[in-house]
């Protein structure tokens, strides 16, 4: 999970470039995010350890879980472009906008949780999938810690 590090603080600089060029920037997004996945499903790959008939079952709801996911994710990609636009004449009703806004986010992440733990709980193992949870969930945190030490705090 080493190389997952580095990935954020990329990510973070896109978007605080997206003040600059909206196009390159969400072109670079995307890339980045790409990369995060490429990563997110070798570590899973490697960690889960899932039988020839486990992986046909497991593989086509992960990558629905991540597209969900992802979808999910735009509404965080968007209120951190509006913090880096805005950061230096932010008002309160902007950061009230953008704290509505990550909650939300949060809200969905723990809707989608929950209905692919169940979907999958539903065709695996329960330890195969709070296995994989706990992957998810440590990448995550390294994900949100990289990406914590890069965003400035609201003045």
């Amino acid at each position: 999970m080493k190389h997952l590090k580095l990935v954020p603080a990329i990510l973070i600089a896109v978007i605080a470039a997206a003040v600059v060029s909206a196009q390159t920037a969400d072109d670079a997004i995307q890339l980045t995010r790409s990369a995060i996945q490429t990563e997110r499903q070798a570590i899973v790959a490697t960690n889960l350890g899932l039988s020839e008939s486990e992986s046909a079952v497991f593989w086509p709801l992960y990558r629905d879980y991540r597209n969900a996911v992802d979808q999910a994710a735009d509404v965080r990609v968007d209120v951190l472009k509006r913090l880096f636009s805005n950061y230096e004449t932010l008002t309160d009703a902007e950061a009230k906008s953008l704290l509505d806004d990550h909650l939300a986010f949060e809200k969905e992440m723990l809707k989608i949780r929950t209905s692919y733990a169940k979907k999958m709980s539903k065709v695996l193992p329960g330890r195969t999938v709070a296995r994989f949870f706990q992957i998810e969930n440590k990448m995550d945190a390294i994900i949100d810690y990289e990406m914590a030490g890069e965003i400035p705090l609201v003045k």
